[in-house]
């Protein structure tokens, strides 16, 4: 019986220390499993370092990227200036080119000795003017006692002048239908319409003048005052230089005077009349323009 009770303390000693093995054991085993988290302690703690690292390079790019817009905002602010000062710029470019043209033209008009101020505008009144030409015709070579002579009163047109100082002006444009030419003759109209001026074809005859010579120096109105005055002719289609003597006065608002010059039929394309060789037209025909012009309102 005791020994039953010995034989059963003894066995429950041996679990006892088996089981202290065992804990101890599975410490070690605990201690061992846990060993490698050290590392991760370690990581950890240099966590907070490697945030503060970082950190200031973070604040350093978010320092940049909050300075990238005030940077555009000052740009932007500065972009109406900018505007701005380029169009005063354009605007003081065009104002010095405009002025720069406007003393071109002055000296211009000073050398050439033309004017606008004071410049005054005429109207031709056609039934009170007159242009007509003038040839002489000759038979078997003989030049006849009269010689032809064909008129109208379809003359229209203006010109522009001033007396301010010493008179200058232009003839913007005079005009002629030469189908409306008359003479003593029906038969010669005829021809001049048909074939020989072709006035049918080409209606009008028109001068503008390029420039006047010889004017005087100062006028007085109701003066009679005689120039030169060169221009453009077109006449058949073909347009030359001519030059007319003109005679004029002013009176008022009222312009009278007359403008001869010497034309050559061929030099417009055009042959003088001939008639089976036996009546025959020199070539040189006298145009006479006697006009009257008003001052236009």
């Amino acid at each position: 019986m005791r020994f039953d009770r010995w034989l059963r303390g003894l066995l429950l000693s041996f679990v006892i220390i088996a089981i202290t093995a065992c804990g101890n054991s599975s410490s070690t085993a605990s201690t061992s499993t846990s060993a490698p988290a050290v590392q991760p302690a370690v990581t950890s703690a240099a966590a907070p370092a490697a945030t503060e690292a970082i950190a200031p390079a973070t604040t350093a790019t978010a320092a940049a990227e909050l300075s990238t817009p005030a940077t555009t905002e000052t740009q932007v602010a500065d972009m109406p200036t900018t505007a701005a000062t380029e169009a005063a710029t354009e605007a003081a470019t065009a104002a010095s080119a405009t002025t720069e043209a406007t003393s071109a033209a002055a000296t211009a008009d000073t050398a050439t000795g033309s004017s606008t101020t004071g410049m005054r505008t005429f109207q031709i009144v056609s039934d009170q003017s007159e242009a007509s030409y003038e040839v002489q015709e000759k038979f078997l070579s003989a030049p006849l006692p009269n010689k032809a002579i064909g008129k109208t009163n379809a003359v229209t047109g203006e010109f522009q002048f001033t007396s301010d100082g010493q008179p200058t002006g232009k003839v913007t444009k005079i005009t002629v239908d030469l189908r409306t030419l008359t003479s003593d003759q029906a038969r010669r109209d005829s021809r001049i319409h048909t074939q020989w001026l072709e006035s049918d074809k080409y209606p009008y005859a028109e001068f503008t003048s390029t420039d006047a010579q010889n004017l005087p120096a100062s006028y007085t109105d109701g003066q009679e005052v005689s120039f030169k005055l060169t221009g453009d002719m077109k006449i058949h289609d073909v347009t030359k230089p001519v030059t007319f003597d003109v005679k004029g006065k002013l009176e008022g608002d009222t312009v009278t005077g007359s403008a001869t010059t010497l034309l050559m039929m061929k030099d417009f394309g055009f042959d003088p009349p001939s008639i089976a060789g036996m009546l025959t037209v020199d070539d040189g025909v006298t145009v006479v323009v006697n006009f009257t012009a008003k001052e236009a309102k």
